[in-house]
């Protein structure tokens, strides 16, 4: 009798656990070994003025070995020469107070994660994207007495770092203390990413402004095929850059990996000073001269390893480290854009990039950054065929806004993310919706 009750007894406090589907408890079992639990705690943070990300580490407890791995971790995904006050921060920690989680986000769209692999130990990396919209308007107006180009653009809602941005662009064609008027007139195309009714990020797409002493002069954003492209920029119709310069980029494509000043050495782990940028590079990726020279120094060093430097005319140096093979020789005169070498990872190093260093005609280290420099000063070949195709498109969306204003004709959001299902653009139906209300003069002004 006693045998019959006990089984009853251990089948009465087992019975609900036989109800728990098994890929369940699988599930629960996989969780728990990469290392998270129900009593993972999470700290928020956020980064404060003065802070590099490393501080900002410290302030959500993570310790200083840690940090180090985490930067080294996100440094091809995340660029931190963009870090701004308010970038958020969250650690995740498990219940023995070990660190299983970390995420980065520059806005509320977008999160860049690692997570911790307890059976590897491996942070394995992830990007987070929510569904944004781009939505494109134009903002036209006059110079008004007692006003500023700034101050008209800022009260349009534009962010002042969009606002400089169209300023800048229109200073190398407008001399605004010497030939702005009241009267003159500006135009200025955005196309804004929108998350949540917040524009999370803009690019200025067109620039205008005309006037009696001032003249006639148009801009035109350039945007390359290949991501972060130097030669990404503000152009002329005839793809004249808007950026006067004698200085050319080191590489095609620009990632700030680590920038200039005091940083812990990814290697050593100790706090040192930076006296360059390190730029992401492909192993092979060619490297350009930043403008003409006499190279001073080819050779090799256990901690820059493949090394070239070049004296400017002005007096002025620039280094380039860790390379993997060098294509000139001390003594020779190298032209701006020549190929001096390749992208490698050669010398003290965690993986493939350029150290790029710059010294002033007084011998001092400089943030090369602080210098101005272009990809191109025109243009050519395919790259301006693309402009050519863009501004056309750049125009025929400023006429579509144009005729919006006149015909019901809704220039809905275009998707930041597509799917299987998604256009590009999406337009209600002009000809049913619109087309008896398009005023004939205005149609005509635009050669409709």
């Amino acid at each position: 009798m006693l045998l019959p009750t006990m089984l009853k007894s251990l089948l009465f406090l087992l019975f609900p656990l036989l109800l728990i589907p098994q890929e369940s408890i699988a599930r629960s079992n996989f969780v728990q070994k990469l290392g998270f639990s129900k009593k993972d705690k999470t700290k928020f943070g956020e980064l404060k003025s003065g802070q590099g990300l490393f501080q900002a580490l410290q302030s959500v407890s993570i310790d200083s070995a840690l940090a180090l791995k985490l930067i080294n971790s996100l440094r091809d995904d995340v660029e931190f020469s963009k870090l701004k006050v308010g970038d958020k921060l969250e650690a995740t920690f498990n219940d023995e107070g070990e660190l299983v989680r970390f995420a980065f986000s520059q806005n509320p769209a977008e999160k860049h994660i690692v997570k911790l692999n307890k059976m590897t130990g491996n942070w394995n990396y992830s990007f987070q994207e929510e569904k944004t919209f781009w939505h494109t308007r134009v903002l036209e107006g006059q110079l008004r007495a007692g006003s500023t180009l700034q101050q008209d653009l800022l009260e349009e809602g534009l962010k002042p770092s969009v606002v400089n941005e169209v300023v800048n662009v229109l200073l190398l064609k407008v001399n605004f203390r010497l030939n702005a008027r009241v009267g003159d007139n500006f135009k200025v195309l955005v196309s804004e990413r929108r998350f949540n009714k917040s524009v999370i990020e803009s690019k200025v797409l067109y620039t205008a402004y005309a006037g009696k002493r001032a003249g006639s002069h148009e801009a035109f954003y350039y945007e390359d095929a290949e991501k972060s492209s130097t030669f990404t920029a503000h152009y002329t119709k005839d793809g004249q850059a808007l950026i006067s310069s004698g200085l050319r980029y080191p590489l095609s494509h620009l990632h700030i990996r680590s920038g200039f000043g005091w940083r812990l050495h990814p290697v050593t782990g100790q706090r040192a000073m930076h006296r360059g940028v390190d730029l992401r590079g492909k192993t092979g990726t060619a490297v350009h001269a930043v403008a003409d020279g006499r190279v001073i120094e080819a050779n090799f060093n256990e901690f820059a390893g493949n090394k070239v430097a070049i004296r400017h005319r002005d007096g002025s140096k620039s280094y380039y480290y860790h390379l993997a093979r060098r294509s000139v020789k001390k003594g020779d005169w190298v032209n701006s854009y020549q190929i001096i070498g390749t992208v490698g990872a050669t010398g003290r190093v965690t993986g493939p990039h350029l150290h790029f260093g710059f010294k002033t005609p007084e011998g001092a280290w400089m943030n090369p950054l602080n210098k101005r420099m272009i990809a191109t000063p025109k243009l050519t070949g395919l790259r301006l065929k693309s402009l050519k195709d863009q501004i056309a498109d750049i125009r025929g969306l400023m006429i579509d806004l144009e005729i919006s204003k006149v015909a019901r004709y809704l220039l809905q959001e275009i998707p930041n993310k597509k799917d299987e299902f998604s256009l590009d653009w999406e337009f209600t139906d002009f000809y049913k919706v619109g087309e008896s209300k398009i005023n004939t003069n205005i149609a005509q002004s635009m050669e409709i």
